[in-house]
């Protein structure tokens, strides 16, 4: 017992020193940043002293009699009270050192310590305590709100009862926290109204004493309360958490990161960087357990952001590999995008492959590369996306504008296969997909029989093929021929900036004119 005795002074003293160092960090002139980080370490160092501690059930059978026990549980409670007040204090001071909380969830679970419970009463305790102190508050600066959130959300499917009570009392002050501070964005506000606005909806009283458990309603929550940039952070957390060794947490983040983006996708702002992320996790690792996720997110990224998300997918190396076709595929999976992703690859198709990155001013880059393959990339890519199914309404919409850029883009690869004969046609396979897809298969199959898709490689045939491609369509009497015309015609009075571009214009508009007149 006196062993035990000793060993819990001990702590104790420790934990009394701590707070008076943290105390005296807090009333100096140190810089900020370099005070957090020498208050983390020390707040680590007590946590680690904190599960050194046997438990009080080992601590009261040490006792030799009651009067021993009730001396050994108060200096037991001492202790986790001494750690608790620690934290009241930098909080009180700083919300920004809420982040000491998502430290601790990240040590707890790399301890595994008996003292879980004890320690999301804690957490729990000081958020509760940050949510009623930042009523009184013109601003709030919390910026580890996001990913604090994300923690607790998994924490809320834990299979221990008393630790998923904890997190679902957590994550609904978090969340009491995050409604001030997107009312401090939004308006300026009294401070009594301001007080009465950071109160949540009587309604998640009820959703608070069920637990937190519906991941449906847990998502919809947290997408309306945090602002756009914790929001990011949030859903970056989560994405980096589907890589996780335990597959239950990768589980509960994948399905908790797909409602979240389902309802609140509009308001994530970091949209190339996750994608990008994405890339690099499956192409390193092409059968990873949460592949499907991965390309979903894709998906529904594609739902509010399709510039950007096909902007990025064309910034990788050509030809694109299995992954990436992949990710294309999951972008263009849904027919309500289908214009979107067309319109956007159109824009790329504008650029010139192998042109240098400094000429361009339509197009938007991603890359360190100094040449735009953005091109090359966006014809291989509708090679994948144009004989998809949902996309035929918006292939039809969008044909003149396809067939143009496509034949554009077939006189552009003269100079890559100059330079490389093993370069791929894509402009010329992507062509093919666009009459096949467009119900002009005759077509394609009678330019084979001219042998004009294999002549294409050939340097001087660009002005002849394209002359037997416009002519081809004219003879079968294509039905988009109204709004070909009209486009290319369009396009002819307002001009093309480079010369070749009125080359091939003029080289259609003749052919589809000449049909016209007839």
């Amino acid at each position: 017992m006196m062993h035990i005795a000793a060993s819990l002074l001990d702590v104790y003293s420790g934990l009394l020193s701590h707070q008076s160092m943290i105390l005296a960090m807090n009333s100096s002139f140190v810089d900020p940043l370099l005070q957090f980080e020498n208050q983390l370490k020390i707040i680590k160092s007590s946590f680690k002293m904190l599960v050194a501690t046997p438990s009080l059930d080992k601590v009261k059978k040490m006792g030799t009699s009651n009067e021993d026990v009730e001396d050994l549980v108060n200096l037991y409670q001492n202790i986790l009270n001494t750690y608790e007040d620690t934290l009241l204090i930098l909080v009180s001071k700083d919300l920004y050192k809420l982040q000491l909380l998502q430290e601790m969830i990240v040590w707890m679970s790399q301890d595994g310590s008996y003292l879980q419970e004890r320690i999301m009463v804690i957490i729990s305790r000081v958020l509760h305590f940050a949510s009623r102190k930042v009523r009184r508050y013109t601003s709030v600066d919390a910026p580890c709100l996001g990913v604090l959130a994300a923690e607790l959300c998994l924490l809320c499917s834990y299979t221990d009862s008393s630790i998923t009570q904890q997190a679902s009392l957590g994550l609904y002050h978090l969340l009491r926290i995050a409604k001030c501070q997107t009312e401090d964005i939004g308006q300026s506000k009294p401070p009594s109204h301001h007080q009465h606005n950071c109160l949540l909806p009587s309604s998640d009283i009820e959703f608070l004493s069920k637990g937190f458990k519906d991941k449906n309603k847990i998502s919809q929550r947290i997408g309306q309360t945090l602002l756009p940039s914790l929001l990011n952070d949030f859903v970056w957390s989560l994405l980096k958490k589907l890589s996780a060794f335990d597959y239950k947490i990768a589980s509960d983040a994948a399905s908790i990161l797909k409602l979240t983006l389902e309802y609140h996708a509009q308001k994530v702002t970091m949209v190339s960087k996750i994608v990008d992320v994405i890339y690099k996790e499956l192409h390193e690792n092409s059968s990873h357990c949460m592949k499907h996720t991965m390309l979903r997110v894709i998906t529904l990224l594609t739902h509010t952001s399709p510039t950007k998300v096909i902007f990025q997918l064309m910034d990788y190396p050509v030809p694109a590999d299995d992954i990436l076709i992949l990710m294309w595929q999951a972008a263009g999976s849904e027919a309500k995008v289908a214009p979107h992703v067309l319109k956007t690859i159109l824009l790329i198709l504008k650029g010139k492959p192998g042109e240098m990155q400094e000429t361009l001013t339509e197009a938007r880059r991603f890359s360190l590369d100094t040449t735009n393959m953005m091109p090359m990339a966006a014809s291989q890519a509708l090679c994948t996306l144009l004989p998809v199914a949902s996309y035929k309404k918006a292939v039809a919409q969008f044909f003149p504008h396809l067939l143009m850029a496509l034949l554009l883009q077939l006189f552009y690869s003269r100079d890559l296969t100059l330079t490389s004969l093993d370069s791929p046609l894509y402009a010329r396979d992507s062509l093919r997909a666009l009459l096949n897809c467009s119900g002009l298969r005759p077509v394609d199959i009678a330019l084979e029989e001219k042998n004009c898709w294999n002549q294409f490689s050939e340097a001087l045939y660009h002005h002849h093929g394209v002359h037997i491609i416009a002519k081809t369509l004219c003879e079968f009497n294509f039905p988009q021929f109204p709004e070909t015309l009209n486009y290319v015609y369009k396009v002819s009075v307002e001009g093309p900036q480079q010369s070749e571009d009125s080359i091939i214009t003029i080289i259609l508009l003749t052919e589809v004119s000449f049909i016209g007149r007839l």
